[in-house]
């Protein structure tokens, strides 16, 4: 395909989206078209054909669908596939670095070449074959996160390379094959609202039970009383005596007289 319009200069965009779920499933997702400007009247099959190219010639995995794609500027094509095997990508590719995906220990590495042709060990068709695009990314997201990924920018478990910007010919990511655990943000705030409110609300119930806890006191003092002491005025009488004895206390029996030896 990009041999029969190398004459064309930046009208040409490409956008590949990558997502790993194995070393053994991938899902695919590939943009090739040209601007509207440059197609004028003809559909994008049509501009190729009249250019002596094809559609078929976009290098489509086995297993995948191509369908009609159109945004505001651009017409083409878009190749589409779930779960499918690494080994059909490379295959469907001519690229000098074709496609790889392996395994290795707790992380995934995915080696490819450009999809530019700016791989070329040519270094004249090389430039002119990436003179043609004025758009190409290829993102790459990964279970895990990614740990390396040379030219491209890094968010979480993604790496996104400008193909154009690209001094490397091949790219290559390594990233965790496991997610881990995130923790995620939305749960995190509403374990913070609930703490604070159980504060707030253990706080009250300390307040109110100082408050409580003061109002007899208060009470007494306003009454010139000192809770727990007799006060002034107020004699502290002694116990009646024992009705039964009259009012009077019994007097002591004497002792019994000690016998003579």
């Amino acid at each position: 395909m990009i041999a029969a319009v190398l004459a064309l200069s930046g009208c040409f965009k490409i956008n590949m989206d990558i997502k790993v779920n194995s070393e053994k499933s991938v899902d695919y997702d590939v943009v090739y078209a040209i601007q509207k400007a440059v197609l004028g009247d003809k559909s994008f099959d049509e501009f190729m054909q009249s250019n002596g190219s094809s559609s078929e010639e976009m290098g489509v995995p086995e297993g995948a669908t191509v369908v009609d794609y159109e945004d505001d500027e651009y017409k083409g094509k878009r190749i589409t596939a779930k779960g499918l095997e690494p080994a059909k990508i490379s295959a469907a590719s001519d690229a000098d670095s074709p496609f790889e995906l392996r395994r290795d220990g707790d992380f995934y590495i995915l080696t490819m070449g450009g999809v530019t042709g700016a791989d070329s060990s040519d270094p004249a068709t090389a430039g002119m074959a990436k003179s043609i695009f004025d758009e190409a990314t290829v993102k790459i997201s990964f279970p895990g996160t990614v740990v390396e990924a040379q030219g491209a920018k890094i968010d979480g478990n993604t790496a996104t390379f400008d193909m154009l910007a690209m001094t490397e010919g091949t790219v290559q990511v390594k990233a965790e094959s496991n997610a881990g655990f995130a923790f995620p943000m939305w749960l995190l705030w509403v374990l913070i609202v609930v703490l604070e409110v159980a504060a707030a609300l253990i706080l009250l119930f300390v307040l109110l039970r100082r408050k409580q806890a003061a109002q007899p006191a208060a009470a007494l003092a306003g009454a010139g009383m000192q809770p727990g002491y007799p006060q002034s005025g107020h004699d502290v009488q002694p116990p009646a005596p024992d009705a039964g004895h009259g009012g009077q206390v019994p007097p002591v029996p004497p002792m019994p007289d000690r016998p003579p030896a």
